[in-house]
């Protein structure tokens, strides 16, 4: 049975007639026959089964429509039935009452102007829920009425004392259409009940808090979230005073330094929707998002690009030096990060490109994305298509069964780092530039393209020009590359911030072996302030770390320091064209003595000898070392 919409009659005539009209629209509505105080339990009952909306007439509407909370819906009586029981009353007697409701009155009155008939001839007393019906019937008899226009209780009343009753029945088409009215009325209820009920779902679902208020700011609704977070009810309360007294407090609105103790207080971030309606604003809704769950996901989504080796790890915050040289770089880095545009980013080894690099995706738009640094330098030649671009399955022998994701694939919504490009063979140039351009990948060995959204950095420390003019380099993947370019200083133009490098490095190789090395004479500072530090930052770690070990005091001195420097076989100021080759020679057989006590594993040579792995790349394809 469909209990969506009940009906509830008092009148035996219009309870007979409902029931065929339901079996004709084939409807399975509940219906009951039943007087105002049984009209009332049986609709709660109903309620309690889901009904939407009762249909019910005369005393048992009225008695519904006061106790009862749900929608209900008059049975309508017509003119046609009214005009037939008057008619049949008046064959009885001119004495002639009607004990019902001012609806019903109206058709009878109506009725008897059709007749032809004065309508004053028809007595109207109104049902008054503080009797009975009977008792009712009763006052009209004893005055004098003989005939009873009424429900079904007042013409038994009537009939029991011998006087004519007579019920008005309601035409069939007035019961169709009432039943259907109602049919649609319920259906548009339980659609507004199942989209109310879906967005409370959703703000009960959801991790953020929401909050709705009127004009005044006064709360109307809060789902729980936003009641986790104000530790509490919220209904009534103006949005300010929830704020205050819950100690919570929007980050927008005051800096951390300004709390006497931030711990006390919650910090969010809010967000206000207007509510409009017709035009004017109606309240607000506002969202409610603790900064702590924000850094907690920004770590997760961090931890999982960790996992998977697609994290950067600096920020600028992490370039020391305070030189005007420095400074502007950093400037013009972080006006680069704002954008997606290709950045090239040239300077001379160890002055901190991929520092920088990482640093403007770590600022960028990007920061949640992959990082995919590429050390161009360290890709075997015949492999670099494949492992730029991925390969298909089966692409050649030795290739995995299922194929594999390139570079560019795996940095798809981030960013990669192309570092030392100028390493890249020159017939993979016109496919890079392709990639770059177009954003379209094709795995090698495959047909199938695959669209990527990428920010390409690269770096250089040779010049790209030069190699243009060498026809090393293709022109049209260098402009396309460098539509941002980013030209870091070496450390012999900006001296004044070797010290706070020579610090830094101090307290990081402190910590990696454990010593407990407080301080640098300015002696010898003024040393390695003087060194000429071809090789930047990266040879100075080098010094200071290999000075670190070997410092037993609780300061370094300028002997130390010397002795150290002196020590460096690869650590050399630009020499004479005659003494070149006896460099080239001694730095190719310390390059070959470390690979053989390595036992070839170049990543160790590089560590042992205190360079980066793609500068022993370099010196071993310069020097063709194998």
């Amino acid at each position: 049975m469909d209990y969506s919409v009940a009906i509830i009659l008092p009148n035996t005539l219009t309870y007979n007639t409902t029931k065929e009209v339901l079996k004709e629209l084939n409807l399975d509505y509940p219906l009951y026959k039943a007087t105002e105080h049984d009209a009332v339990s049986i609709a709660n009952d109903l309620i309690a089964r889901g009904t939407r909306i009762i249909i019910s007439t005369g005393l048992a509407y009225q008695y519904l429509k006061r106790e009862v909370s749900i929608s209900l819906l008059e049975m309508p009586f017509s003119g046609l039935e009214a005009a037939i029981a008057a008619k049949k009353a008046l064959s009885y007697s001119n004495r002639i009452v009607h004990i019902g409701t001012a609806p019903l009155f109206h058709y009878l009155q109506k009725g008897l102007e059709f007749l032809g008939v004065e309508q004053n001839c028809i007595r109207f007393c109104e049902l008054d829920m503080e009797k009975t019906i009977e008792e009712q019937t009763l006052d009209m008899l004893s005055e004098g009425y003989e005939v009873i226009i009424g429900g079904y209780r007042a013409v038994k009343q009537a009939q029991r004392y011998g006087k004519q009753g007579i019920e008005v029945n309601v035409d069939e088409l007035v019961i169709q259409t009432t039943i259907l009215n109602a049919q649609s009325i319920a259906a548009e209820m339980i659609e507004k009940e199942k989209k109310s009920e879906l967005d409370n779902a959703i703000l009960q679902a959801t991790s953020e808090g929401i909050i709705a208020v009127d004009v005044n700011q006064r709360i109307l609704r809060a789902n729980p979230a936003a009641e986790r977070i104000f530790n509490g009810s919220l209904l009534g309360l103006r949005f300010d005073d929830a704020l205050q007294q819950n100690h919570v407090v929007d980050i927008d609105t005051v800096t951390p330094d300004q709390l006497e103790d931030p711990s006390q207080y919650t910090l969010v971030i809010l967000n206000k929707l207007p509510v409009i309606v017709h035009g004017e604003e109606q309240g607000s809704v506002i969202s409610v998002k603790k900064v702590s769950e924000i850094q907690e996901l920004r770590h997760k989504t961090r931890k999982h690009l960790y996992v998977q080796g697609l994290w950067a790890e600096h920020y600028f915050a992490d370039i020391k030096g305070t030189s005007k040289a420095i400074t502007a770089a950093k400037e013009k880095a972080e006006i680069y990060a704002k954008y997606d545009s290709a950045v090239l980013i040239s300077g001379e080894t160890g002055t901190g490109k991929e520092l920088f690099a990482q640093s403007i995706h770590n600022t960028s738009r990007r920061k949640t994305q992959p990082w995919v640094p590429v050390n161009c330098a360290s890709l075997p030649e015949n492999l670099i298509e494949s492992e730029l671009f991925g390969y298909a399955k089966g692409a050649f022998t030795g290739a995995n069964k299922e194929g594999k994701m390139g570079f560019f694939e795996l940095a798809d919504g981030g960013t990669i780092f192309l570092d030392e490009i100028s390493e890249i063979p020159i017939t993979t140039q016109s496919k890079l530039l392709r990639v770059i351009q177009e954003g379209d990948v094709i795995r090698v060995g495959g047909d199938k393209i695959i669209h990527v959204d990428i920010r390409v950095i690269c770096s250089s420390n040779k010049n790209l020009l030069q190699l243009i003019r060498e026809g090393k380099f293709k022109e049209d993947l260098y402009y396309r590359l460098c539509v941002l370019e980013l030209k870091l200083p070496p450390l012999r133009e900006r001296k004044e911030d070797i010290k706070d490098l020579a610090y830094a490095l101090l307290n990081k190789f402190n910590h990696q072996h454990d010593k407990y090395i407080t301080s640098i004479a300015p002696q010898a500072l003024q040393v390695l302030e003087n060194l000429p530090l071809y090789g930047n930052v990266r040879e100075l770690s080098n010094i200071i770390e290999r000075t670190v070990i070997l410092c037993e005091k609780s300061s370094i001195d300028e002997t130390l320091l010397r002795e150290t420097i002196d020590s460096s076989a690869l650590t050399a100021a630009p020499i004479s064209a005659a003494s070149s080759g006896k460099l080239k020679d001694l730095q190719k057989e310390v390059i070959l003595s470390t690979l053989e006590q390595c036992g070839g594993n170049k990543a160790a040579a590089a560590r042992a000898l205190g360079i980066d792995p793609s500068t022993l790349w370099r010196k071993m394809k310069k020097y063709e070392l194998t």
